[in-house]
């Protein structure tokens, strides 16, 4: 309908009428006409337009219902209405969905904000955590420095010392002349000048001790002379019950009076000055196969235990704290020297003072064997404590034998010799005094018939004790030959320190204060620029300026992993929404029985070292490992089960590297796989660490993983 007041225009258009000033002057007859004549002039006009629009609309109702009933006959209205009712709620839907999606988006929008948040604040971290260790590496390089300078400071004072003994010496004999007495004292003002410059050293910063014990802990809290006297009580006794100093000093390859031997005993000696000073601990790892592992013998047996009860009584008067940890493991696991070194500092620990290796039976390609040597060297003495590389061989009958066990060409102790790099060779020392040689469960070692303990023992106890060799295992006597040796080279390293503790407080007056400053509660730490350039193992992986980072799952370990576990629904873990499943599981193999069976219920025999590692199946879902900072990108996984399991690793895991699948896997070291060698492509920790995610692939079998490496 058209709304009245466009009627009354279209009306007053068509009667030529036009609202305007001059109609209000008509009289009212006038107007009443006029609107008489309009109301007949609109009916006529009225009927005629509405007429011919009846009769069209009469046809359009007949036509229409004509066409409604023939669609309900034909059965298509129904139809059409379901369609449109469909269509609509098609379109329903599609705005449900449009709307769940844009919720979904916003929530995208608002996690990928905190996770842009999240990642450049892990990024000011690393950039962090990147300076830190770029200033402690700087104060390790002038730590170092210090240290050296010092040392040259003592032995400067030593030479000063010699002299005017000398002056006085010769001037008792009155056979001194004047030009004599005119060149010492000339030497010694160049001592005292050279003395004084490198007591001056400038730009030389040292960080203050970690806390306020350390800070005021008293020092050298103990009688120096006293504990100078036990030391050499101890070595008068090891003496006496090995008849000299002969098997004792020859058990080693270097001995004392040769050059480089008394340069790393002077490393060694700087060490347990330190821990004397400040009443630390001092540690001894020892590491290997199920030789260090005292398999065939009762633990307590074993080298580690005995040259523990050795020293810690005499350490232990000096408020020292002793310790020998054994991290030997079976050949059961398939470990061997080539993956294990790469682990050292999860196996034993960052803390140490002395390593120990010991894989006699395994080390055949020279070759190989050269290449571990140097690695272990290296990331030992790059450790945060710059431990003491040694060796240990079961062989070694005459010196060559020892010496070929470590290096034929003797560049191993030209080059770390200084840092008290030796090889101990149990058989080497008691030849010389009427060893017959190997034979296996034979009782004897030239000198003694049980170990010094196995004296007290039981009849059969002492028997047992006897035994040099179980088989191709050491016995227990044949485990005390190591161990005095040991014992004997570190207690003359401790006369040394004694010495170097001496030297210093005459050289200042008796003043203890500034032992503090001559020996850091944190111990000095070297750098890859400490060492000479490697010559037999891998450049790359030698020239790295950290050891290796690795995760062990077997037992036993004294250190920090490096790898960490990532939960499933961490906010940090890329892999989080596909790690549906059980999850990994830890696993723990049987523990050993390789004991004597007339010792196995003995607590005291039970050995330390059990396979183990982290298990998955088809239910487990993805593992997510959170890797270390690494300089080359060279990733390892290894199994637990056996000396050829990294084909099982191979066929039934599926790897990820952050989100890329890693498809060439290559068995190394027989239990390993070897992941990436180094980076490759767009993939890297430059901007923060990265992820290793671990699942079975589908119809695979279960697996266990031991160890995962990183460099």
């Amino acid at each position: 309908m058209v709304p009245s007041s466009s009627m009354e225009l279209v009306d007053d258009h068509i009667l030529g009428f036009e609202d305007s000033d001059e109609e209000d002057l008509l009289d009212d007859e006038l107007m009443h006409a006029l609107n008489k004549s309009k109301g007949v002039a609109l009916k006529r006009l009225n009927w005629k337009i509405l007429a011919p629009l009846l009769v069209i609309l009469i046809g359009l109702l007949f036509t229409f219902g004509f066409y409604i009933g023939h669609l309900t006959d034909s059965g298509r209205l129904p139809k059409v209405s379901q369609e449109v009712e469909a269509q609509v709620q098609g379109e329903r839907t599609l705005r449900n969905d449009l709307d769940s999606l844009k919720d979904k988006w916003n929530a995208f929008n608002q996690r990928v904000e905190s996770l842009d948040v999240l990642a450049e604040r892990e990024r000011d971290l690393e950039r962090k955590l990147e300076q830190e260790d770029e200033e402690l590496e700087e104060e390790r390089r002038q730590r170092s420095t210090l240290d050296r300078h010092l040392v040259d400071v003592d032995a400067k004072y030593a030479q000063m010392q010699k002299i005017i003994a000398r002056m006085k010496l010769e001037q008792d004999s009155a056979s001194l002349s004047e030009g004599t007495i005119e060149e010492l004292e000339n030497d010694i003002e160049e001592i005292r000048a050279e003395v004084s410059m490198l007591h001056h050293i400038e730009g030389v910063q040292t960080r203050e001790p970690k806390s306020k014990i350390a800070a005021t802990r008293q020092l050298l809290d103990f009688d120096l002379n006293k504990f100078r006297h036990d030391v050499v009580e101890m070595r008068e006794m090891l003496e006496k019950y090995w008849k000299g100093p002969k098997v004792l000093e020859n058990t080693l390859l270097l001995r004392p009076g040769n050059e480089i031997y008394e340069q790393g005993i002077n490393f060694i000696a700087d060490k347990m000055a330190r821990a004397l000073v400040h009443g630390d601990k001092f540690v001894i790892g020892a590491m290997g196969s199920s030789v260090t592992a005292g398999h065939d013998n009762c633990n307590y047996d074993s080298y580690e235990r005995q040259m523990e009860r050795l020293l810690k009584p005499l350490f232990g008067s000096a408020k020292v704290d002793f310790q020998v940890r054994n991290a030997g493991q079976g050949g059961s696991c398939g470990d061997s020297f080539e993956n294990q070194i790469w682990c050292t500092r999860n196996i034993l620990g960052d803390d140490i003072d002395v390593a120990h290796y010991s894989w006699t039976y395994f080390e055949g390609d020279a070759k190989v064997v050269l290449d571990a040597h140097e690695k272990w060297i290296r990331w030992v003495l790059m450790m945060e404590r710059a431990p003491v590389p040694q060796f240990f061989n079961t062989g070694g009958k005459n010196f060559e034998e020892c010496q070929n066990s470590l290096d034929p060409s003797n560049h191993l102790t030209n080059a770390y010799g200084k840092f008290g790099v030796n090889i101990a060779c149990l058989q080497l020392g008691i030849t010389e005094v009427g060893y017959p040689g190997k034979r296996w469960g034979a009782i004897g070692d030239g000198l003694h018939s049980t170990t010094r303990y196995g004296e007290e023992e039981d009849t059969l106890r002492q028997r047992s004790l006897g035994v040099v060799f179980r088989n191709w295992h050491p016995g227990p006597l044949g485990f005390q030959v190591v161990s005095d040796a040991f014992a004997y080279h570190y207690t003359y390293a401790l006369l040394r320190a004694i010495e170097m503790i001496t030297s210093h407080l005459n050289s200042h007056n008796g003043n203890r204060a500034t032992l503090r400053d001559r020996w850091r509660i944190e111990p000095t730490a070297l750098t890859k620029d400490d060492l000479e350039e490697p010559k037999y193992c891998n450049a790359e992986e030698c020239g790295s300026s950290n050891p290796p980072g690795c995760t062990n799952w077997e037992v036993p370990t004294y250190g920090r992993g490096q790898v960490l576990i990532l939960d499933p629904n961490d906010e940090m873990n890329p892999f989080k929404g596909k790690t549906n499943g059980t999850g990994w599981k830890n696993w723990t193999g049987d523990k050993r029985h390789l004991i004597p069976k007339e010792e196995r219920d003995l607590p005291q025999c039970v050995h330390l070292d059990v396979c183990s590692g982290i298990f998955g199946d088809a239910d487990s879902g993805l593992l997510t490992l959170r890797l270390p900072r690494m300089e080359i990108g060279r990733i390892v996984v290894c199994s637990p089960d056996g000396k050829q399991s990294g084909n099982h690793l191979i066929n039934n895991l599926e790897i990820w590297l952050e989100q890329d699948k890693m498809s060439n896997l290559r068995q190394v070291y027989g239990k390993c796989v070897l992941v990436q060698e180094r980076w490759e492509g767009q993939v890297s920790d430059s901007k923060g660490h990265i992820h290793l995610g671990v699942s079975i692939k589908e119809g695979g079998e279960s697996a266990r993983i031991s160890h995962v490496i990183t460099l």
